[in-house]
């Protein structure tokens, strides 16, 4: 019986001491404001023909990720801000249970039905996503950033990328905001595909820009420039939009650049990993011209849009990330580059000095509102990549096209659901081709996001 009451005397203890710890609590979060997301997405890759390869493997891989991130931001006081944020990111590749294969890519024997993940596999990577202070003076229209943060670019994915550095937005001026960066380390989520995971790239990245938004009344004028240079890799790139916008109709154009150092694109991975590369130094540009109209004020939810992409240089590799906010539609013909030789990051091993290429692309976009919460679309690209190999005057050329249906469902203010299902064909004539030789590619990719966002 004692025992008995010694045990009741230290549940009731403990449970006090849990209750004030927890009003602690309480006051110490009081007034930070709490944001973030989960996300699970499925994707499942088919193949015809392979790299051109009429004995390839039909069919590709099935992958299960899951994403979650929570941001905590504190009250302002005393002109500061902090800001922390943690993630979780655990990607498996399911890989229709072809069998497991080792450092040289041959098939161990016996694992034949067997495959990697199958949606479950060990957690893959927890930390910190943005670890920072804001500071906000009294005097200035001004935020200053101190710390890790997301590298919210044109040229960057500001959902995935980033940077540990300094980042200035100053707004005194009418309809302007100038924008001043540098970063003494950063990461992308696509090098981090092609690398070591939790890969940085401790290189030096800096960055200007001045963005411009001004209301005519009967519309809108957006403009904004950017600059960035990367120590050893980017010599100098410039990001430039300009755009109209009303109710019914828009009209906008882009430009970028981008000239490479003397780490090759092909340079950057393998830098990172110990292995010396010759210098590359190219150019690259892209242009963009897009019109649209959008109903939606007449009662009527339908949207379309067209839009045109080329390029005037040795090559078109423009971004830090694969897409940026490069004006586009599609899904896969821009992350196909075994069979359209199309990427738009410089530093994913695309450009090669011996090589020139030049991109046409047409592409359009149709959406319309089923329901209110209901939204169906469709994409369409049509394009031809011309590869000329300077060496050998050879060129290649390597027509595709793309359709992508599409379905969205905001299921609830938190809740969206969003599905696509790309069809994509490439034919290529002349140069290389694997044995046995094909000259046509069918790329099939089925994708399924769902989004919590609080």
């Amino acid at each position: 019986m004692n025992f008995i009451k010694q045990s009741l005397s230290l549940a009731g203890a403990f449970a006090l001491a849990v209750s004030a710890n927890a009003q602690s609590l309480e006051e110490a979060i009081k007034g930070v404001e709490v944001s973030g997301f989960l996300r699970y997405e499925y994707e499942d890759n088919r193949f015809k023909n392979p790299q051109f390869n009429s004995k390839g493997e039909k069919s590709g891989d099935v992958e299960h990720t899951w994403h979650a991130e929570a941001e905590f931001k504190t009250p302002v006081q005393n002109n500061v801000a902090l800001n922390f944020g943690i993630y979780y990111d655990n990607s498996q590749n399911a890989n229709h249970g072809k069998g497991l294969y080792d450092e040289n890519g041959d098939l161990k024997p016996g694992t034949e039905g067997l495959g990697y993940g199958l949606g479950a596999g060990k957690d893959s990577s927890f930390g910190v996503s943005t670890f920072n202070a804001i500071i906000t003076p009294d005097s200035t229209s001004t935020n200053i950033t101190l710390g890790k943060m997301r590298l919210n670019t044109p040229l960057n994915d500001g959902g995935e990328d980033r940077g540990t550095g300094v980042l200035v937005i100053n707004s005194d001026l009418p309809n302007i905001s100038l924008v001043a960066g540098a970063f003494d380390s950063w990461a992308l989520d696509d090098l981090n595909d092609s690398l070591p995971e939790e890969t940085s790239v401790a290189k030096p990245l800096y960055t200007l820009a001045a963005l411009g938004n001004w209301d005519l009344g009967f519309g809108n004028i957006d403009a904004q420039i950017w600059y960035f240079n990367i120590e050893d890799i980017i010599d100098s790139a410039f990001f430039g939009q300009l755009g109209f916008y009303q109710t019914y109709f828009h009209l906008s154009g882009q430009y970028v650049y981008t000239q490479t150092d003397d780490v090759s694109v092909a340079g950057l991975s393998s830098a990172i990993n110990g292995t010396t590369f010759a210098k590359v130094e190219d150019k690259s540009d892209f242009i963009s011209v897009e019109a649209g109209v959008d109903f939606e004020n007449l009662q009527i939810p339908l949207a379309f849009n067209v839009g045109y992409i080329t390029n005037t240089k040795d090559n078109f590799a423009v971004s830090l990330d694969d897409e940026g906010a490069l004006q586009k539609v599609g899904a896969v013909w821009f992350d196909n580059w075994d069979a359209t030789e199309v990427s738009f990051s410089a530093l994913l091993g695309t450009i090669d000095k011996n090589t020139k290429k030049d991109l046409d692309v047409f592409y359009a976009s149709l959406s319309y509102g089923l329901l209110e919460n209901l939204s169906v679309g469709i994409d369409y690209v049509n394009g031809k990549n011309k590869v000329t190999d300077i060496a050998t005057n050879t060129t290649r050329n390597i027509d595709f096209y793309e359709i992508t249906p599409n379905i969205t469902w905001q299921y609830n203010e938190n809740l969206e659901i969003f599905t696509y299902y790309a069809f994509l064909k490439t034919e290529r004539d002349g140069g290389p081709y694997a044995s046995p030789e094909t000259d046509l590619e069918d790329r099939n990719q089925f994708k399924v996001e769902i989004v919590y966002s609080f």
